[in-house]
């Protein structure tokens, strides 16, 4: 078992997210796009976000320091005219979400796949920096 540096600031962030993300009003009408799980292994960060209906070259992962930004867009087939349309309640356009990530990560080796409507990302932890300090003589 490793120790984890506190930081309040993600744990608030991260209670602040599920606070909106459950909440039965979501803000414009639409929650938090897209949908993810984020966990760690021992070695990885592993992040799962559900997009269905984009296409994998409307996809865009970027990571840097510890965060991961996804974005994209969905587009609506041209036979979809908004005067012959009943309902409608699907996402289209443009979209981006950033996520910070619980571990400073090897940005080099981050892989991504994406499958039914899944992208999958690992990224593998770098080791923690080690604090780089020096004794001071007090004068």
């Amino acid at each position: 078992m490793s120790l984890v540096e506190w930081n309040p600031l993600r744990e608030m962030e991260r209670e602040m997210t599920n606070f909106f993300d459950r909440s039965p009003f979501s803000f414009f009408g639409m929650g938090t796009y897209p949908r993810v799980d984020v966990y760690q292994t021992e070695n990885d960060i592993i992040v799962k976000a559900e997009m269905p209906g984009v296409s994998k070259e409307d996809l865009n992962v970027y990571v840097e320091d510890n965060l991961l930004r996804l974005s994209g867009r969905t587009r609506r087939h041209e036979e979809f005219k908004d005067e012959n349309v009943y309902r409608t309640e699907r996402r289209y356009g443009s979209f981006s979400r950033t996520i910070s990530l619980p571990a400073e990560v090897k940005s080099e080796q981050v892989k991504a796949s994406y499958n039914d409507g899944i992208l999958s990302i690992t990224l593998p932890k770098a080791e923690p920096s080690k604090i780089r300090g020096r004794k001071i003589d007090i004068q």
